[in-house]
């Protein structure tokens, strides 16, 4: 009798390990498609961060309109404001990106 005990200790422990590795496997699943979802993300960020880089690089941004023939605020700013406002963004965009890659 003492052996069927043991046995059905041991199987209901096994029972237990079996329980516990089914929801790490469901987590793990989770998790993986979670991770696909946010690489997919990433990725999409950075082409749209590497398009607005390339865009500033050429100049191609216009002066913005607002209303009848006025300028938009940052039309008004003098070149070394402008210069700091690229940079200022330029920081803002790197730590996005750190932040999304890790």
């Amino acid at each position: 009798m003492a052996d069927l005990s043991k046995f059905e200790i041991f199987l209901q422990e096994l029972s237990s390990v079996e329980v516990q590795a089914s929801a790490q496997v469901e987590l793990y699943d989770e998790l993986l498609s979670r991770y696909k979802e946010l690489e997919k993300r990433l990725s999409a960020l950075q082409k749209e961060n590497d398009y607005l880089k390339l865009q500033l690089e050429n100049g191609e941004h216009e002066a913005v309109k607002v209303g009848e023939g006025k300028e938009d605020l940052f039309c008004t700013l003098s070149g070394k404001e402008r210069e700091a406002l690229k940079s200022k963004i330029t920081e803002v965009i790197a730590k996005l990106n750190n932040q999304l890659s890790s």
